[in-house]
């Protein structure tokens, strides 16, 4: 039986909910299958799982001002999740692989058996949702270009890919292929590879081919670009006002090339393009079926962000948001909330398709689409299940971990160093302010919030330390200047990290602008939000695209002489610095 006659075979057995199901992919957060979850399988047959395990449940953006909405006496509610934030149960990545395991075994018993999608974000730098046990972690997109060579890229993708398939993840929502143009973009900065559509057009299909050479499904992400935003969707819509002229020279090059080296699917921004179209891009059937379907001829899997950002609910609530992203000729919507949204969205969906404002052979091509590309990755063969205990085989993997190491040299950057501060002159007095990293953090020997100071201290004992919070402390804010002021510190490392989840501090600002001799350490190079990241006015700074276990021990290896920084200023079109 060949690929189409296997597919329709499939369908062909399919019911109208099951078909609905195909078309949403939910979120599981932390370590623990919940009932909630077992639902999203059994009775709303769902496509694929989003997998937070980094938190016991995924705090959404827009809870409370989403629009809300009426249901018929025939709404049957779905069941939530009413769990407190916190870290969940450590897992091993062995026990992890297995409990994964475990959702595939509920999915293998549906009639008709179809497999699931496990999906992450594995990004880089503090976008790591597979960070547990020792997994070998690599630069941004924008330490990756650091390095200036397309194969190199290449590699780490291969090298993501093979340690996220032997945990039984199949698909990953990358690359990031907005042209990041605009240096005060909250949201994309180094996540872009580039603020140049060549570079970026490069290194996407790059990574896109190592993803697929270990059987990972790429989605490139955010059509039709988000690289020219200063809003971050995830709390409020961003309107790119460009003109379509320009939009299809630069926000869209990546994805020509993309699609022209077989790109599978595709991921849609949450974002108003007045020059395409008056409604947000996720419901836009101008942009998603006109634009990219048509237009550019995409044939492969279309997917939106997540449902839960504030850009789109605010104005139709939840359940008719995923109703018009489909209709618009999305095929699969992305849930991530674990409550009573799924409930709403399914039913507000099926309602739609059985009054005809979402069309019934459109549905079935969408799910002819999911089941393709289930079938292509050999996901109806083994339905993704792994030997789990394997799953951390490859974290040490010789040719992984040093090719780890290669680019966390090729990662970092002494952008200035007016102070001759490196190598560090351990008979100085001198304090490290350093932010406790609990992004995302496993809190294990490999990588736990304190890592840095931890490296910096066992290599210099009478280095003084004051840990802050990642993000803006008021507590912190006020403690620390004081603290300087009562002491005669010949050099201060402040670590300035920037992670869109957080508000930056202001303190490492006016420690610099009342002359304190800084030594600024960032991951970004953008100065964003008038405090976060690389501080223009700081006297030495370094950039260290890397906020991972290895790249904290490069720049420690850096500050100490030992090591020379071998990256690349990573913009073509932004530098303050000409370096």
């Amino acid at each position: 039986m060949n690929r189409q006659e296997f597919v329709e075979k499939i369908l062909s057995r399919m019911s109208l909910e099951q078909k609905i199901g195909q078309c949403i992919v939910v979120g599981m957060s932390g370590t623990v299958i919940t009932n909630d979850l077992r639902e999203a399988i059994t009775r709303y047959h769902c496509s694929g799982i989003r997998l937070s395990g980094f938190t016991r449940i995924f705090r959404y953006f827009s809870d409370e001002k989403a629009k809300n909405e009426r249901f018929g006496d025939d709404y049957k509610p779905s069941m939530e999740k009413i769990a407190k934030s916190g870290p969940p149960p450590y897992y091993s990545p062995e026990e992890y692989a297995r409990m994964l395991n475990g959702l595939k075994e509920l999915a293998s018993k549906r009639s008709p058996a179809i497999p699931l999608h496990m999906i992450i974000d594995q990004e880089g730098d503090t976008s790591k949702d597979l960070c547990r046990g020792g997994i070998v972690q690599f630069p941004s997109n924008m330490g990756l270009t650091s390095a200036g060579d397309p194969e190199h890229t290449y590699r780490v993708a291969k090298a993501i890919g093979k340690q996220i398939h032997a945990s039984g993840i199949n698909m990953i929502h990358s690359p990031v292929v907005d042209v990041n143009i605009n240096p005060n973009n909250p949201e994309i900065g180094r996540r872009a590879f580039s603020d140049s559509k060549e570079i970026v057009a490069e290194h996407a299909v790059a990574m896109v081919r190592g993803f697929k050479e270990e059987k990972i499904i790429a989605a490139a992400k955010h059509f039709p670009g988000r690289g020219d935003s200063a809003v971050d969707a995830h709390h409020a819509c961003p309107v790119l006002g460009a003109s379509a002229e320009r939009i299809h020279d630069i926000e869209l090059y990546p994805y020509k090339k993309l699609i022209e080296s077989g790109i599978d699917s595709i991921m849609i921004a949450h974002t108003l393009y007045p020059a395409l179209d008056d409604k947000i891009s996720t419901v836009s059937r101008k942009i998603i079926t006109g634009l990219l379907r048509e237009e550019l001829g995409f044939k492969g899997l279309i997917t939106t962000d997540s449902m839960t950002m504030g850009a789109l609910i605010d104005q139709y609530g939840v359940g008719e948001a995923c109703a018009r992203a489909l209709q618009a000729g999305a095929d699969t919507v992305l849930m991530k909330a674990e409550n009573k949204w799924r409930g709403e969205m399914f039913y507000t969906v099926e309602k739609w398709v059985k009054e005809g404002k979402i069309d019934g052979g459109e549905l079935e091509d969408k799910v002819r689409r999911i089941l393709t590309i289930k079938y292509n990755y050999g996901l109806f063969d083994d339905f993704g299940f792994v030997d789990a205990e394997n799953a951390a085989k490859p974290y040490k993997d010789r040719s992984i971990v040093e090719l780890s190491r290669t680019a966390s040299r090729k990662a970092i950057i002494i952008v200035k160093d007016e102070l001759n501060a490196v190598p560090l002159d351990k008979s100085k007095k001198t304090l490290l302010i350093n932010q406790l990293n609990t992004i995302k953090s496993p809190n294990d020997i490999y990588d736990h919030p304190g890592l840095f100071s931890q490296l910096m201290e066992e290599e210099w004992p009478e280095l003084e330390t004051y840990e802050v919070d990642f993000g803006f402390n008021k507590e912190d804010e006020s403690r620390v200047i004081k603290y300087v002021e009562k002491n005669n510190y010949k050099l201060i490392i402040c670590t300035n990290f920037y992670d869109r989840s957080q508000k930056p501090h202001t303190f490492v600002k006016e420690l610099i602008e009342k002359k304190f001799p800084v030594l600024l350490i960032t991951n970004t190079p953008y100065f964003i939000k008038g405090t976060g990241g690389l501080i223009p006015e700081a006297k030495s700074i370094l950039l260290d695209m890397n906020l991972t276990p290895e790249g904290l021990k490069v720049a420690k290896e850096v500050l100490m002489g030992r090591i020379v920084p071998e990256g690349s200023w990573p913009l073509k079109n932004y530098n303050p610095f000409e370096l």
